[in-house]
């Protein structure tokens, strides 16, 4: 089966793990045979595809090809989709403990300096300087960048509306402003907004902030609305975290064994370090000490590399 036929296929299957075994061996026959156009179709569709159904480090890879031909020529590459790329990118580079403070300020400046070459509005370097940040557990930073996300003007590169009402309302849970959070939520959890991931995603967090709020009855509603949509989904592991908080520290023992049993492998496989970490420290109070002792062992290691790379141990205080 030639490269041609391969591309073909992928473009009629659905996303999953098989359709990137396709795209991966287009690539290979693509480049072997200096077919630029299809090296470049295959790793965009490749992209698109990991940014359905997980394998973010298959995406940084094919995105760094991408870049490269970019600077070369910019003639063989559509600059809006790949700058629009570059958001999707530098969101997920800070969830890998091997990638060093270093390098996640590097990408996210040169994002910078490409949306200022074009012309294009700064808000979304600032949304993701935000998200960085907060994965990095900068709270001071964190503040910092969201206060330019809020006050930039958008433009064409801007995401949708649920993403930034989701991502508004994330950050100011971080923050621990619980009423606001809930406040900025609302039309998504109306069903007023919605997209891809939304309102996956939000279901966790506002399970946690109606909690601190003492409105139990809404958190619980947001539990059973959202479990079901994040249920072993490779790209949605951080709302399962805050699903599974929220019955252990309602003390929905039974549930919560039950949710970690269903979900494990699935986080576990998951290539991004910090979802892993959120599973692992959502379970890790039920963690057997004889069992499960090795998974109480990658938790502890796994908290420890991701303090020590963001300098700080806000992990750490997480655990406790």
């Amino acid at each position: 089966m030639s490269y041609l036929e391969d591309l073909e296929i992928a473009w009629q299957m659905e996303d999953n793990a098989e359709k990137i075994k396709v795209l991966e061996r287009a690539i290979a026959s693509a480049d072997m045979y200096n077919d630029l156009p299809n090296s470049i179709e295959a790793r965009d569709m490749l992209i698109d595809t990991c940014m359905s159904v997980g394998f973010p480090k298959k995406q940084l890879q094919a995105f760094s090809w991408l870049v490269k031909k970019w600077e070369d020529d910019e003639e063989y590459i559509d600059t809006y989709d790949m700058l629009w790329k570059y958001k999707w990118i530098s969101e997920s580079i800070p969830t890998f403990e091997q990638v060093s403070k270093k390098q996640v300020d590097g990408l996210l400046e040169d994002m910078k300096a490409k949306f200022e070459q074009y012309n294009y509005s700064l808000r979304p370097y600032y949304k993701v300087k935000t998200l960085a940040a907060m994965h990095m557990g900068d709270t001071e930073k964190a503040k910092q960048f969201f206060e330019k996300w809020h006050a930039t003007k958008a433009d064409y590169l801007n995401d949708c509306g649920a993403c930034e009402t989701h991502e508004q309302a994330h950050y100011y849970y971080f923050a621990q402003d619980y009423k606001t959070a809930v406040k900025v939520a609302k039309p998504i959890i109306k069903g007023k907004q919605r997209c891809a991931e939304v309102p996956h995603l939000t279901y966790g967090i506002m399970a946690l902030a109606y909690l601190e709020l003492g409105d139990e009855k809404m958190a619980q509603e947001c539990f059973d609305k959202g479990y079901p949509l994040v249920k072993n989904q490779d790209t949605l592991i951080s709302s399962l975290a805050n699903l599974l908080t929220f019955l252990v520290r309602t003390e929905q023992l039974e549930k919560a064994r039950e949710v970690i049993d269903v979900n494990k492998e699935t986080a576990l496989q998951s290539e991004s370090g910090l979802d892993r970490l959120f599973f692992l420290q959502a379970a890790y109070p039920l963690f057997d000490k004889e069992t499960e002792a090795d998974l109480i062992v990658l938790t502890t290691s796994l908290t420890a590399k991701f303090d020590a790379r963001n300098e700080n141990n806000y992990y750490g205080e997480r655990i406790k």
